[in-house]
Formats: C-alpha cells, structure tokens, sequence
C-alpha cells in the first residue's frame, strides 16, 4: 500500500515520480505527523506498533506491520518526520480501538501540560465528517467547517479517490483543557461526546492495488459457474471501484441508463438488511434443540440475491444475514472469506469457510474449513479445482468398480444355476481381481491430477447424486459388454479362441483352460476399463487426454497387465511334470500365445465399445436413477 495523495489547506499533495509532493504549511504537517498516521486499529508515529527496516541483504525498505500502517509511516518519513524520533514524545491516555460499527479509532495523549489534552481520531471519512465542526483551510488556519464544505469534500475528494481506487482516511483532532479521566469514557455515548467538534486536518488517499491474478481469478470462478459478490466495510463508491477492477461487476451493471442494470447489483449493508426483513426465529430443525435463524422475507431476498454483486458499508450481522439466505436455498453451496474475529459466525454458517493463515484472528481460523496459508484469493481457485477433483476422482473409481462387481457378480450366478464342476473364477483368482480392483486401480484413478476444464465445469448440487445418468450409461454398457463376451466363452467355447478338445485331454482339463481363457479375458477387459473410466462424461472421447501426466496411472496399468500375463506364464507345465505355480495356486492351465492375443484383442475391445456407447445412448435414459447420500450429523 502506499499513499497516493493527502488532501489538506484546500489543495493536494499527490504522488509524482515516487515521491509525494506537498507544500502544506510546517505547523499542518507537524500535527499530521506527530499527532497520529494511523489505520483502522493500530497507531502510527506516536500511536504506532509498525517498524520500517532495511534490509541488509537487498538494500530495500523491509516494512513490519499492518500494510496500512506502514504506508502511513512511509508518506511521514517524506515528510520528513521520522516515526522513531516522534514514537515517545507523547503519553497515551485513553485509546478506543477500531471498531466495525464504529469505523473509526481515537487516541487520547497527554501534553507537556497536565492540563490539556489532545484527541486524535481517524477513520472512514464519511462516517467521521459529521464529527468534524472545522477544518484547516488553505491559509493553515482552523475554519468552520460548513455543510457545503462537507458535500465539497465529497464531491471533490472523496468520490474522486473512490473512482481512481483510493481508500480514503480522514485524519482529525482537538484539544482538550482541564483535567481528563479516562474511566469516565466507556461507553458509545462516552466516545461520541468525546469525538465530537474535532478539526479535519487532512484526508489521504491510499492506493490498495488488487495481488496479481486477482481479476483472473475472478472470471475463472465466474467461468466455473460461482457467483463472486464482494462484502466490504468500504464505502459504496470505493466498493464499486474495486468490484470493477477485480471484475466482480460490470460499470454498465452499476449505470441506471444500461439494458444491464443491476437494481440491487450494489447496496449498503444497512439498506439490504432492512429489505430482507432481517433476521427472524424459526422452529429448530430436526435432531437440534436451538431455534435457527431464517430471512425475514425470502422473496425479496431471492429477488435481490440473482443481482447482488457488492455490499458496502457492511456490518457482520449484514455477512451472516447474506450468507444464511443463501443457504436456504438447498441447491447454493456457500462458502465465504474472512479474517476478524467478527467474520466468525459467517465463516461458521458457511458450507465452506476460508480463512486467511497470516491477517487472520484465531477465532476467524477455528470458524473455518480452510486456511488459506498466503492470504491470495488465487488459493482459492486451487481448492475449488482439487475439490471438484476429488469428487471426479471418486466417481471414477466408482464406475470402476460397480462395472467389476455387476460382471464378477453375474458370472458367478450364473455359473452357480447352471452347477458347472469348477467356477469360471475361483476364490484366489478373484482375491487377484479384488487386489486390481481396491487397490491398484484406486491408486490409479484416485490419484488423476486436476486439469483446466474442472474449472469450465457446471458447480455440483448439495443433492447431486454421487452416480450420475452418464456414469449409469457407462455402467451398464460396459457390464453388458463384459457379460456378453464371458457368457460366450462359458458357454459357446468359439474355436477361434478355444481350440476344440483333443484325443488325449480329458473333460476337466478342457474345462480348465476355458475357465484360464474366461479368467484372462475377465482381468484384462478390467485393466483396460481403468481407461474408459479416466474419461467418463459424454464430451470425452479421447481417453488419453493428460495420460502422461499421471506417472501412477501409467505404472499401475504396466505392472497389472505385465503381472496378469506372467500368472497366465505361470502355468506352464515343467519338463519334469511337476505342476506350475499358476496350476498350484491359481487353478490355471497353459494357454497358447495366438489366444492370449485374442484374448488381449477382445479386451481391449471394451473401451471401442464404451466410446459407441457414448456416441448412440443419451445420457438422459437413465436420468430417472438416482443414488443420494444422506447423512445425520451429531
């Protein structure tokens, strides 16, 4: 942050060449700089816990503190009042921090006479220039501070920091004779009376440029189908500045005579609570003994929720009243940032809370879900696309995994019904397909790295069914391809693959090496499913888009099927005549190279198959199931 312009005596000082230019008089900037440079809730100068340092390695300013604060210790120093020689010179008496409500904090020193006092008071200048009943003028002397005065300065100063993208701050005092107990300000009433009738010695202007990649980060949450609204403590026209920098609104949103007006696209906290209805008590929800809160009249917000894009001036009730409308929808997933202690009860409300790791209050990280560790609204974008991610990953391995269960499942019936002597798979083959399918194949889908489109996606319900109609389709087809093809075998023994039975080789023997034909055919047609379920949707067809990028997907798949093909090596019979270990173990016989080949050719036919799937059956046939998850929390 660095201050832009400071507007005092009538005239501003502005920033030229990276140095602030001011020709105030030496008793206007003396009172600036001495008497208090400071931000919503720590003091600078004499009232200040910031540090400026420079850096013994790179030879830059190194600033400690809040960016505020520091900005204001800097523009002192080119004043040429160094905050270390001013720190001491005064005693505080009395400070009243910085408040939400209040938006503003005073600070109390005692002179070199125990008789008099000053008050310094700083803050948001529209909340503060009723306070003001003078103002230093252009001939450096203390004025009365007439209404015109007050919509000049807004019109003047502030609206045109606002439209730039200044934070403005608006720096008063007074003196105070006599004597001066602090016990006797504790209360608002207390601090109004003690803020009232000060002197406007100046109003800065501080440039607060968005991080790099913010706007961007914005239209990618815009593009992934989020809503983006921004709620501030900023006034309304600085509120708006910064909305559109950052892209979060449109200046033709905010233009009454636009066709894209928003009527509600910006409003005061104050003015959306009153609309809303407020916060009212509602019966408590099932399995909870606390009345929960509700929107005072739903309509009108739902009405001013579709536009609502900044909300200024905001209190915290106005965040939590915001963010427990939108969750009475049951479709929105809400998640919301913060950083105070009185961001909490949003944060707490939110489906998903971020709070920020470094700004961040304790009470703000304990209310979250998340910390974001380098306070960057580009974190955010990575959680949203690991997120989605992570759910993608798990329907992967779902579709995997049902498909396996519907074919080993209906193998083994029907072998069951039609009472052949030895099942087509056995218990450890079938332990093989189980270690392929639980665990080898979650590591290979479960571990697939995000990619862009996660973030061109639609957003997911909070009713979305965990198997959607397109992986129903999948499901299906692919089942019915594998049972198909196995019932064939068990049943047709085609020649092509399965030589006829010799002279010499008895009927159990025979059986066994249909049963190692259906057991090869089954495990590979499982291998290369992992491929058709990396890309399950009906828009991909190209199921080796980002392939390489996943090592683990790629390894798993080489040492299942290079594994698989030595099991079925594994039984030949020694010379000797002693049995293999795949005779011993597995219950499998040699078969020759041509039908492993057409055993690999037939398998690998199940992704040609999934991708004419996707091509000929809508998705929609098979939109009428659904699987739910519901879950009861404590």
């Amino acid at each position: 942050m660095t201050v832009m312009e400071v507007y005092s005596e009538g005239k501003t000082g502005k920033r030229a060449n990276n140095t602030l230019v001011d020709n105030f008089s030496k008793p206007t900037v003396k009172v600036l700089c001495e008497g208090y440079i400071s931000n919503h809730h720590r003091r600078i100068c004499a009232n200040s816990s910031a540090t400026i340092t420079i850096d013994d390695n790179t030879g830059r300013e190194k600033r400690l503190g809040n960016a505020t604060e520091c900005a204001l210790l800097s523009m002192s120093d080119e004043m040429g009042y160094n905050y270390k020689n001013v720190r001491n010179l005064r005693k505080e008496r009395l400070m009243v921090p910085f408040d939400s409500k209040r938006k503003r904090m005073t600070t109390v020193y005692s002179t070199d006479s125990d008789s008099e006092f000053i008050v310094y008071v700083k803050g948001a200048p529209d909340i503060m220039l009723p306070y003001c009943s003078s103002i230093i003028d252009e001939n450096g002397r203390v004025s009365p501070l007439q209404e015109a005065d007050m919509q000049s300065l807004e019109r003047r100063v502030l609206k045109r920091n606002a439209e730039i993208g200044y934070r403005s701050l608006l720096l008063g005092y007074k003196k105070i004779s006599g004597s001066f107990n602090p016990d006797d300000y504790s209360s608002e009433e207390s601090y109004e009376e003690l803020e009232g009738n000060i002197t406007l010695i100046a109003i800065v202007g501080i440039e607060d440029p968005l991080r790099d990649g913010v706007r961007n980060a914005v239209k990618i949450c815009q593009n992934a189908g989020i809503m983006v609204r921004m709620v501030t403590g900023d006034n309304i026209d600085y509120a708006k500045s910064i909305a559109i920098q950052s892209g979060i609104i449109t200046k033709e949103q905010i233009d009454p005579a636009s066709p894209n007006y928003l009527r509600y696209g910006c409003m005061l906290g104050k003015d959306f609570f009153k609309e809303v209805g407020g916060l009212v008590k509602m019966p408590p929800e099932k399995g909870s003994d606390k009345p929960r809160d509700a929107i005072g009249n739903p309509e009108k917000f739902n009405r001013i929720a579709r536009e609502l894009r900044v909300l200024a001036r905001s209190q915290p009730e106005h965040k939590y009243t915001l963010v427990t409308g939108l969750k009475e929808n049951p479709q929105n997933v809400v998640a919301v940032t913060g950083d105070g202690t009185n961001d909490a009860p949003a944060l707490k409300k939110a489906d998903i809370g971020f709070a920020m790791g470094i700004t961040g209050t304790e009470i703000a990280k304990e209310a979250s879900k998340i910390i974001l560790l380098d306070d960057n609204f580009n974190s955010i974008v990575t959680a949203l696309k690991w997120g989605r991610n992570i759910f993608l990953n798990i329907r992967k391995f779902l579709q995997f995994q049902l498909s396996v269960n519907v074919t080993a499942l209906s193998i083994a019936v029907v072998a069951g019904i039609a009472k052949f002597e030895e099942p087509p798979i056995n218990a450890i083959q079938m332990l093989w397909v189980n270690l392929i399918m639980d665990t080898f194949a979650a590591l290979a889908l479960a571990t697939e790295p995000p990619s862009e489109q996660l973030l061109k996606d639609k957003p997911y319900g909070k009713n979305e069914s965990i198997l959607s109609a397109c992986m129903w389709r999948n499901l299906v087809c692919v089942s019915v391809y594998q049972i198909a093809v196995l019932m064939l075998i068990m049943f047709i023994k085609p020649e092509f693959l399965i030589p006829p039975k010799s002279r010499d080789e008895g009927e159990l023997t025979y059986q066994r090496r249909v049963n190692t034909t259906i057991f090869h055919i089954f495990v590979l047609m499982q291998i290369f499913n992992e491929l058709t379920c990396r890309r399950f949707k009906s828009n991909e067809f190209y199921i080796f888009d980002d392939f390489f990028n996943n090592w683990r997907f790629i390894v798993i798949f080489i040492i299942t099927l290079g594994v698989q093909i030595l099991i079925i090596e594994s039984a030949v019979t020694s010379s000797s005549g002693n049995k293999s270990f795949g005779e011993l173990i597995f219950k499998i016989t040699s078969i020759g190279f041509k039908q492993q080949v057409m055993c690999a050719l037939i398998a690998m036919n199940v992704v040609t198959w999934a991708l004419i799937c996707k091509l000929l059956i809508p998705e929609k046939l098979f939109s009428f199931v659904k699987v739910n998850e519901s879950v009861s929390l404590p």
